[in-house]
This record gives C-alpha cells, sequence and structure tokens, in this order.
C-alpha cells in the first residue's frame, strides 16, 4: 500500500469511528468500545505511515487534493512525520485511557465524547500535513478548534466549564484570522499557495510588508503555542477543564501544530523570503519571548492549587524553552562562523527532541491527573496526601514523570535541555542575549524542579488524603496504568537511547527540503560533540552517559544502605513525632500556600497568583448522574 493510501486509510477509520460512536447511541459501552478500536487501529496506521516516511522514502511525500475549484496541497516531509508519530502514540494511550476513565467519571454521553474526539485528531493530522495557509489549513483549523471547543465543553459542568471553552474558542479563532490574513500581505499572492511559494513571492515585497507579514504569524502560532502573554489566556482554563486525555492531546499535539508552524515559518518559508528575513532580528524576537514564557510560565505554575491548573501553566514553561530554542538556532546562525552555525543545528535539534519529549512526559502527567481526580474527586492539592501507598502504581509513574520534565540526569528531560542550554551557552560566547537568556532558562529549571516536588510531595508522599476525602481511594482500572505505562516505556527510551532519537531527527531534517539550516554541517550531529572521550583514544557514545550515571547512582545506593547497617543497627518502627501535637490531622500538616511561600511572595509580580480550586459542583454532578441520563 502506497504512503499515500496509508493517509485516506487513516482519515477513513476516524470517520468510521465517529459514525460508529452515532449508530451505537443508545448503547453507550458499544460506543467506547468501538471508538477506542477504531482509534487506536487509526493510530497504528499513522504511525506505520510516519515510518514509511522516514524510513522507505528518499523525498517527502508531496500530492494534492481539489475541492471545488481549490488544489490544496499537502506535504508529509521529515519533520511532520516525526510529530504525525507524536500524534499517533498520544491517540492510542488516549483511546485506551479513556475506555476505562469515561465509565467511572462520566461529564458527557459516550456516543457524544466518542463521535468528536476523532475529528479532533483529523483536524491535527491535517494541520500536520497540510502545506498552505489558506482553503487546507483554513479547513484543517476549524475542524480541529471547533471539535476541541466541545471536548472542552464536555470536560466538566455547564457552570464551570462555558467560560474557559468559550474563551478557548475566542483565542483559536483570533490566530487563525492572524495567520490565514498574512499571506494576503505578500505581492502576487495565490490563495492556497504552498508555503515555499509564498516565501519566493515574500523576497519581492517591501521590508514593511515583510516585518507584518512575520509579525502576524508569530502571534498567530504564537497564539497556539501558549507563548507569553498570550497562553496564559486561554491554557489554564481549558486545559483543566476538558478530560484529562483530551487534556493529553492538547498539550502534547495541539500546542505542537504551533510549534512546527513556528518552525515552518522562520526555518522553511524564510529561506525563500531572504532578503526580506532577517535572522538576527527574529533571533532575538523569538529567544527574548522563549525566555519570558519558559520563566514565568514556571513560576506561575508553582503557585497553583489545582493540580490540573498547575501541569497546563508548566505546559507554557516548557513550550517556551522549545521557542527559546528556535531563537537561539537563528541567532546563532546569523553570526556566520562555521562553528555557531553548527551549534545552530545543534540546538534546534534540541528543539525538536523537547517537543518529543513534552508531548511524551506532560501528557502522561495529565493522564495520572486523571488517574488522581478518578479516584479522588478533587482537584485540590491541599486534600491529598500518603496516595503512594494507595496508589503505587500511579505514584511511580508521576515521579518518573516529574523527574523527565524536571530535566534530572538520566531523564529525558535533561537530554533536550542539555542540547538546547550547553548549546546556546557555546554560541553565546560572543553574545550577552544569548548568554543572559541562558542563564534564565538553566535558573528556571531549579523552578520546574521545585513544581514538581510540590506536587509529588503533597499528593504522594505527605499525609491527609485519609481524612480529608470522605471516600475510598485505591488504585485505578489497568487500561488507565496500561495508557501510563506505555507512555512510561517511550519516556526511558528518549532518556537512555538519545543517539537514536538525535539520528532519528536528523534524518527527518535530511528529508525535509527548504531547510534553512541545511547548509549547515549535519555531520556534527554524529561527530565529536555527542562523542563522551574517558580513556586515551576511546571514545563512548552520548547514549552511554545516562546509564553511567544510573549505575553510578545505583552503586551509591547500595553503598550508603551498606554503610547504615555496618554497625549492625536495628530499625525499629515507632509512631511519628508530631513536634508536641497529639494527633496528626489536617491543622498540622503542610499545606500548599506554605511551600515556597517566600518564593511565590518574591515572584508575586508574574501573575497567577489566584489558585482557588473549585471542584465540588462539578464532580458531584459527574458522580451521581445516572448511566441511563447520561446516555440520553
Amino acid at each position: 500500500m502506497s504512503a499515500t493510501s496509508l493517509f485516506w486509510l487513516a482519515l477513513l477509520i476516524l470517520l468510521l469511528s465517529s459514525l460508529s460512536a452515532l449508530v451505537f447511541k443508545k448503547k453507550g459501552a458499544l460506543a467506547g468500545l468501538s471508538g477506542t478500536v477504531l482509534m487506536s487501529l487509526s493510530s497504528l496506521v499513522l504511525f506505520f505511515l510516519a515510518c514509511r516516511v522516514l524510513f522507505q522514502q528518499v523525498h517527502p511525500l508531496e500530492f494534492e487534493i481539489h475541492f471545488l475549484s481549490l488544489a490544496i496541497p499537502f506535504l508529509v516531509d521529515g519533520l511532520s512525520s516525526l510529530f504525525l508519530m507524536l500524534l499517533a502514540v498520544l491517540t492510542l494511550s488516549s483511546a485506551v485511557f479513556s475506555s476505562a476513565f469515561n465509565k467511572g467519571f462520566r461529564t458527557v454521553a459516550d456516543w457524544k465524547f466518542y463521535s468528536v474526539l476523532p475529528w479532533l485528531i483529523a483536524g491535527l493530522i491535517g494541520l500536520l500535513t497540510v502545506d498552505d495557509l489558506g482553503p487546507g489549513f483554513t479547513m484543517a483549523w476549524q475542524l480541529m478548534v471547533w471539535s476541541s471547543y466541545f471536548l472542552v465543553r464536555w470536560g466538566r459542568q455547564a457552570k464551570l466549564s462555558v467560560r474557559p471553552a468559550l474563551v478557548y474558542l475566542l483565542f483559536m479563532e483570533a490566530a487563525w484570522l492572524m495567520i490565514v490574513a498574512a499571506p494576503f500581505l505578500v505581492k502576487g499572492y495565490r490563495f492556497g499557495a504552498p508555503l515555499m511559494e509564498i516565501g519566493k513571492n515574500l523576497a519581492g515585497s517591501s521590508q514593511v510588508v515583510s516585518l507584518v507579514f512575520f509579525v502576524l504569524l508569530l502571534l498567530g502560532f504564537g497564539l497556539k503555542t501558549g507563548m507569553f502573554p498570550l497562553g496564559q489566556f486561554w491554557i489554564p482554563g481549558a486545559y483543566s477543564t476538558a478530560s484529562p486525555a483530551v487534556s493529553a492531546l492538547l498539550a502534547g499535539v495541539l500546542e505542537k501544530t504551533g510549534v512546527l508552524g513556528l518552525m515552518r515559518i522562520f526555518f522553511f518559508l524564510a529561506r525563500g523570503a531572504q532578503p526580506n528575513f532577517s535572522a538576527t532580528f527574529w533571533g532575538k524576537t523569538l529567544l527574548m519571548a522563549g525566555t519570558l514564557t519558559l520563566f514565568i510560565g514556571t513560576v506561575q505554575a508553582i503557585k497553583q492549587s489545582d493540580y490540573l491548573r498547575l501541569l497546563a501553566y508548566s505546559s507554557i514553561g516548557q513550550v517556551g524553552y522549545i521557542i527559546f530554542a528556535l531563537g537561539s538556532s537563528l541567532l546563532a546562525w546569523s553570526s556566520g562562523s562555521a562553528t555557531s552555525q553548527s551549534l545552530a543545528l545543534v540546538i534546534f535539534v534540541g528543539a525538536v527532541y523537547h517537543s518529543l519529549n513534552h508531548g511524551i512526559f506532560k501528557s502522561l502527567l495529565f493522564l495520572m491527573g486523571g488517574n488522581l481526580l478518578y479516584s479522588t474527586r478533587t482537584r485540590d492539592l491541599n486534600r491529598l496526601g500518603g496516595l503512594l501507598a494507595i496508589m503505587p502504581a500511579t505514584g511511580l509513574l508521576v515521579a518518573l514523570a516529574s523527574y523527565s520534565i524536571a530535566g534530572m540526569p538520566a531523564s529525558s528531560g535533561f537530554v533536550s535541555k542539555w542540547l538546547m542550554i550547553s548549546g546556546n551557552f557555546l554560541a553565546g560566547r560572543n553574545s550577552l542575549l544569548l548568554t543572559l537568556c541562558g542563564i534564565i532558562a538553566l535558573f528556571t529549571a531549579a523552578f520546574t524542579l521545585a513544581c514538581y516536588v510540590k506536587f509529588f510531595g503533597l499528593a504522594f508522599t505527605s499525609a491527609g488524603a485519609r481524612w480529608k476525602l470522605k471516600r475510598e481511594v485505591k488504585e485505578v482500572p489497568a487500561p488507565m496504568l496500561i495508557a501510563g505505562l506505555f507512555l512510561a516505556l517511550i519516556c526511558l527510551s528518549q532518556a537512555f537511547l538519545p543517539m537514536a532519537y538525535v539520528k532519528l531527527i536528523s534524518r527527518s531534517l535530511n528529508l525535509s527540503e527548504g531547510f534553512l539550516l541545511a547548509g549547515s554541517s549535519q555531520d556534527y550531529l554524529t561527530g565529536s560533540l555527542f562523542n563522551l572521550r574517558i580513556f586515551d583514544g576511546q571514545q563512548w557514545l552520548a547514549a552511554v552517559s545516562p546509564l553511567v550515571i544510573l549505575f553510578l547512582m545505583v552503586v551509591l545506593l547500595f553503598l550508603a544502605r551498606a554503610l547504615r547497617q555496618s554497625a549492625g543497627s536495628a530499625e525499629v518502627q515507632v509512631p511519628a513525632w508530631l513536634c508536641g501535637y497529639q494527633d496528626l490531622n489536617q491543622e498540622n500538616v503542610y499545606a500548599d500556600r506554605n511551600m515556597f511561600s517566600d518564593l511565590k511572595k518574591f515572584f508575586w509580580w508574574t501573575g497567577g497568583n489566584s489558585n482557588s480550586v473549585v471542584d465540588d459542583e462539578a464532580i458531584q454532578a459527574a458522580k451521581v448522574l445516572p448511566e441511563k441520563e447520561a446516555d440520553s
């Protein structure tokens, strides 16, 4: 079967999935089962399509579909194939997760959920593959926006979901308007023209037109990614309102369509737009925008008591790292030196790597947040505690994802942040701006760690849930854990097989025509920069270094245990010392407001200070909604 046939087959299966939900409208269980099976099958076809393009084709897959008098161009190159892989993986995990979550936490009838979710996935496929900013882009965008609007709207009770869903819709339509309007400024623009043609036409336009063109696209795609200050208006409300499986797709892929848009504009279309494109100016712009986004988004996340809003604000911060890297890459490339241009390529690879990493570990965090919501029926960290003993599997998965997003050594986040930040520092030896922004990015990594120490600590390792929750808390059903375990294994592969992913990204760039940095030495990706010299003349690939770090950590743990037991001391279990208090209760445990309180006061000016949690009315409505009424 040809690659083009696989593309249409994936979309056809999604259509059948939506129709099957309508057919089984009065049988919610069958609607859920058919939707899960067909969406999973579609994700497998989509993954196979991406592998087909990456490993079996010499050139990108290009084709057109004709709609009325319009010819809509599609492009499945190496870069879009990577994001299609990510979409396939997250579709599969979200479908499996929803099959169990929707049974125990019902906010909308199954037939509604499973009839709309396939359209969101189809819209995302379109946005990742369409090669214009006209009719094809518009159809894919509107399909994505309206389907996700309904899914956000159905995530909670109407009283709590109407406003965030409406805000999301308005901002997405504003972003679409800016993106679609921008090419009309270009001299000789033909509605529905491919991006490369737009870039060539832009080269013949004026400097003012070029400036306004790139500003509109930066605002449009920046709004989609959550770039500061635009993301703060819609991301926290939308991500914390939608079902966790939908939030995983929104944060994992929908944001990345904006990232891919920025890459297409500033690293592909811009190549043909020269001399009307200044890599120095736009590199500085993206660098500063990304630095502000990563810093403020992360600081705002620390202030949240609603753990789903914490994850949403944190998503803004992590996307800020990607925008920061794109700006660093452009600025390093514009210097003109061979070394800096090679480093520009390394930084860009780090940005793509972090896009894939963030898609996996943030989706895992949202799914595990769904586990907490499913079992505890609360979003408030102050009402949780001690869950590691009750939900050990969920706790371990959250610990892995938290460790990864914090960028700790021997984690997937460490690899991509190392590429981005170290490349930034090396390229910034003669640039004060690069160096200062790199310092802020490195400093913010400590805030990310603090954020997830708070999340994991209050939810799993402190005490409190057993007297604050008026319900029995237990581990979630197997499908929800399997979905998380699937993402966790991918997360581990990203941590311990970094060179495999670097080479995959390198191959994807070789299969992406018109890449601005194509003149840089791509041998640098497999050269001495990614090798670690241990002894004279001996080299170990960077893939070994995470394993070495992990081995040393295990050795140190065993050594510490041996030293502790060397004196023959025995362990004795006694009641915890309560610092003079008689009983352990909510009056004498750590509260969210006390964690990093001085830090939060110092950074009050960053915003996000309102951290009230509303979960009673919506949760109760979902809890008592009868099966028969929900299916009506």
